[in-house]
Order: C-alpha cells, then sequence, then structure tokens
C-alpha cells in the first residue's frame, strides 16, 4: 500500500490532527530558507504529542550535522542535490538508513538517481523548481525501474489518483492542502488520506 506523508507541518494542532489519521510520516521544515520554517526544537517539542515517525527536512546542511539533526527526529530528508564526495561520505555513515534523498524528476537526474538509490533507502522524487509539479512522465519511468521510490511535487487532490496509479512507496504532500503556508486544511487532508489508503474520497 502507498504510504503517505504530510510536508511542511508548522502548527502543534495539525499535527495532533495529523496523528489521528492515517498518515504515515509527518515532514516539518527547520530549514530557514522555507516560508514553512520552524525551529528544531519544535520536533522535540512536537514528540510528546505523536507517535508519527517525524521527518526533519532541511536543504542547507553539513554532511557534519546530520547526526544531531537526526537526535531529535526519526528521519532527515535533505532537500538538495549531493556532490560526490557528499555520497561517498553518506556510504560511511550507519544512520543513512534513516536519511531521505531529494532528486529532481527529470531524465538529466537519471544518473544521480542511480547513486541516490545505491546510498539510501529512502529516495524522493519531486520538481525540478520549486512552485513546479512534478513531471509524471519522469516519475512514471523511474518508478518503472526503482519501485521504492516517494513522489512529491504540486500533487492534489485533483491528479493525485494518477500518482496512486503508480504506486510508489509514498506520496509527499504539502502545498495543495494548505490554508496558508505550513497550515494544514485537515478536511482536505482527510480526504486525501482516504483516497491513498482506501481509494476513496468522500465529503465528510
Amino acid at each position: 500500500m502507498v504510504k503517505l506523508k504530510i510536508c511542511g507541518n508548522a502548527t502543534l494542532s495539525d499535527i495532533i490532527e495529523l496523528s489521528k489519521l492515517n498518515v504515515d510520516y509527518i515532514g516539518i521544515i527547520t530549514d530557514a530558507i522555507s516560508q514553512r520554517f520552524v525551529k528544531s526544537e519544535f520536533l522535540t517539542f512536537v514528540r510528546r504529542y505523536t507517535e508519527k515517525p517525524i521527518v526533519n527536512v532541511k536543504v542547507n546542511i553539513l554532511m557534519s550535522e546530520m547526526e544531531k539533526e537526526l537526535s531529535i527526529s526519526d528521519y532527515l530528508q535533505i532537500h538538495r542535490v549531493l556532490d560526490d564526495l557528499e555520497l561517498e561520505l553518506l556510504k560511511s555513515y550507519d544512520f543513512r538508513k534513516r536519511i531521505i534523498l531529494y532528486v529532481p524528476a527529470s531524465f538529466e537526474y537519471k544518473k544521480y538517481l542511480e547513486k541516490a538509490m545505491d546510498t539510501v533507502d529512502m529516495v524522493l522524487i519531486d520538481s525540478v523548481k520549486k512552485g513546479v509539479g512534478v513531471d509524471y512522465n519522469v516519475a512514471s519511468s523511474f518508478l518503472k525501474d526503482y519501485p521504492h521510490l516517494g513522489v512529491g511535487g504540486k500533487i492534489s487532490i485533483d491528479n493525485i489518483s494518477n500518482f496512486i496509479d503508480l504506486n510508489p512507496a509514498w506520496l509527499d504532500i504539502s502545498s495543495s492542502i494548505e490554508i496558508y503556508p505550513g497550515k494544514k486544511d485537515i478536511n482536505i487532508v482527510k480526504k486525501i488520506v482516504e483516497m491513498v489508503k482506501y481509494g476513496s474520497s468522500s465529503d465528510k
């Protein structure tokens, strides 16, 4: 079954509500580059209110900082392309199974995808640039070779059925379910959960 990650959460109330739903991962962005940024201390605080796996999302992070960031989360998602030296260093870390690597959804990154899959267990195919939806054809092609990929990038209630049909390991959803950056519309999230987990949606 396709798993579901709700990302970019910046309010405690949303995290409490998400914890009641059939959501598999809760993503929290602790990089100031994002408008959904929260301080790292927030991760420690929300652990009191949820047993769901927490994904700590960073863009600008040094390799030497990874272990510290993992001490306050279950997974660390690095949302940038690593160079070859960083990938080789990551291979030497015992905690690499808790690292999620981002790969731009472009055929130009096919070789990088192969390297990423050889380095960690969890890889997310996402939009090439912010504000642009993930390329469905690229995601479909990559998933044929690597069925354990996650997919994200402007996936919404209107197009999610197409991505569910690809049967990725998980779907990563954020901006399309927001009232404003960092604040989720829980009613829409419930519909998304129904579609991903149960193959239907209602207007409850």
